[in-house]
């Protein structure tokens, strides 16, 4: 029982990993319907792993109940990390911000592209690490933190900087979890580094072949 316990954890972690590193450096893009294949088989995992763990919609943090204390502690972190992102930009000279009138439709883009991605670092990972790791060590906050910076390589910003936010993603939602105000706070996050560093520090946000590509060669 106590092996059936570890390994099953264990496989949906193998199986979510397989997937996204296979499509992020392989199979991306390489056929029409690339993306909704993988995002559908992103769910199934997703779901199944919730099924076998019996965890509920709140378990995982689709609730609403909470949503005073996750806001309050999202926007203290999102304005924290808004005003470096600012100062570095200000020393940098790379302010640049859109018109107003964009800023709805880039927020909502990457809000959705960011509850996605909250969503396998937290519900997938943090807490099949939390299967698996001791929660009194850290241990699944520093695992999921890991391995959701490892699907950014080679981008050295983004790989650096995602083991940070991952590990403060974690973190939030261990004290309140809710996956609508971590997605919407990823999007904004993300949005504030494209308008504020420079492209030769983010590489224009690309990851995988699509950052090799960017790269200027030689």
């Amino acid at each position: 029982m106590q092996r059936a316990a570890l390994v099953r954890p264990l496989v949906e972690l193998m199986a979510i990993s397989v997937l996204l590193t296979s499509y992020i450096w392989v199979w991306g893009g390489t056929f029409r319907g690339a993306f909704p294949l993988c995002l559908l088989t992103y769910a199934a995992i997703g779901l199944a792993a919730h099924q076998r763990a019996r965890e509920r919609l709140t378990d995982i943090g689709l609730q609403v109940d909470n949503l005073k204390s996750a806001v309050r502690d999202a926007v203290l972190a999102t304005t924290t990390i808004g005003l470096v992102l600012l100062a570095a930009g200000i020393l940098l000279g790379s302010v640049n911000f859109p018109p107003l009138r964009i800023w709805p439709s880039s927020l909502r883009d990457g809000m959705i592209w960011g509850f996605l991605q909250q969503y396998g670092l937290l519900c997938i990972y943090y807490r099949r690490f939390s299967e698996l790791l001791p929660s009194h060590s850290g241990m699944p906050l520093w695992a999921a933190g890991a391995v959701f910076s490892l699907f950014h390589l080679p981008n050295p910003f983004l790989t650096l900087a995602t083991f940070g936010a991952g590990m403060l993603s974690c973190w939030l939602y261990r004290r309140t979890p809710n996956l609508f105000v971590l997605g919407a706070m990823h999007g904004v996050i993300s949005f504030l580094i494209v308008q504020t560093l420079p492209e030769s520090i983010t590489m224009g946000m690309r990851v995988g072949p699509g950052f090799l590509d960017f790269v200027p060669r030689p």
